[in-house]
């Protein structure tokens, strides 16, 4: 006896009660784990740092945009370098470990920009606009001192509260609604299997 489709879909059907409860127990479970417990609430700020050479009376400006463009990455780098993160750990007005300095700082090059983008995290707004603007002036002060090639970085507009950005885990939407898929997935994965196994029996009887 082949367990068809059409054999699988009738046994949703009768079972869909299952199905629904196994949703509803889950979002529920998802809802209240949300809700447990104190909420992490993450904030985080950014800001730019722009490092490229004067092109003023430069025959050609593409060349040098892409001659700057090429040495991003080496400049990347040296943002992350352990003498800058020492520094930074100095510069702070509050304690933070350099491991976490790392951790919650990163730095990335926008696309098609001579840009470096310094982005921290922080337990509040003060410290994440904090950390990110004292980085990313250490590394403007730093970077030529590292690398006595490389063009003064110009710093953009420091980070300010009213830039700060927050988010929080345990959100109780997407728990819950994780919960109710979960739920889904597993009932249906269980009457599915529970249904081949029946007909294996069935058909093992038949002979």
């Amino acid at each position: 006896m082949e367990f068809s489709l059409t054999n699988l879909l009738k046994r949703f059907i009768r079972y869909s009660w299952v199905i629904a409860l196994m949703m509803i127990i889950f979002a529920g479970a998802g809802f209240a784990y949300a809700k447990s417990g104190k909420t992490i609430t993450n904030y985080s700020a950014s800001r730019d740092v722009l490092v490229a050479k004067d092109n003023t009376n430069v025959k050609d400006p593409n060349s040098r945009f892409l001659a700057d463009k090429s040495m991003i990455a080496t400049y990347e780098k040296i943002a992350q370098d352990d003498a800058i993160v020492s520094a930074v750990k100095d510069a702070l007005p509050y304690k933070l470990s350099k491991s976490d300095i790392s951790t919650a700082v990163k730095v990335d090059n926008p696309t098609d920009t001579l840009m470096l983008s310094f982005k921290a995290t922080g337990a509040s707004t003060y410290k994440a606009k904090t950390l990110v603007n004292v980085y990313a002036q250490t590394f403007a002060e730093m970077g030529p001192k590292l690398y006595p090639d490389m063009a003064q970085p110009e710093l953009m507009s420091k980070a300010t509260g009213s830039g700060v950005t927050k988010s929080a885990f345990k959100s109780a939407k997407k728990l819950t609604l994780f919960g109710a898929v979960l739920g889904l997935v597993l009932s249906a994965f269980g009457i599915m299997v529970a249904g081949i196994h029946a007909n294996y029996r069935q058909a093992k009887k038949q002979g």
